[in-house]
């Protein structure tokens, strides 16, 4: 009865320690949970905001504005570095 026990307790234990990895794998980062509000900086570009929208995880957020969307993360990369990078359209 004690090994029944023992392995009883055992086995819940891995359990829940497969169930608890596995729920944070999938969770995504917190800033796309409950969808942070940016201004959408490319409905009026020549003041650099716009309508309040729910930020998506292939935007390209610089501060609190969406500058564009792309699902590659090294095109999103080099859209930021283009858009902070000081130089004049």
């Amino acid at each position: 009865m004690k090994m029944f026990v023992t392995k009883m307790v055992l086995a819940t234990s891995v359990a829940l320690g497969t169930l608890v990895a596995a729920g944070s794998a999938y969770a995504q980062p917190p800033r796309y949970q409950a969808g942070p509000e940016v201004y959408d900086a490319q409905a009026n570009p020549r003041y650099g905001f716009g309508p309040r929208v729910t930020a998506q995880p292939g935007d390209v957020i610089s501060g609190n504005r969406q500058i564009g969307r792309d699902p590659d993360p090294f095109i999103r990369d080099q859209m930021l570095r283009e858009y902070n990078s000081g130089r004049p359209d």
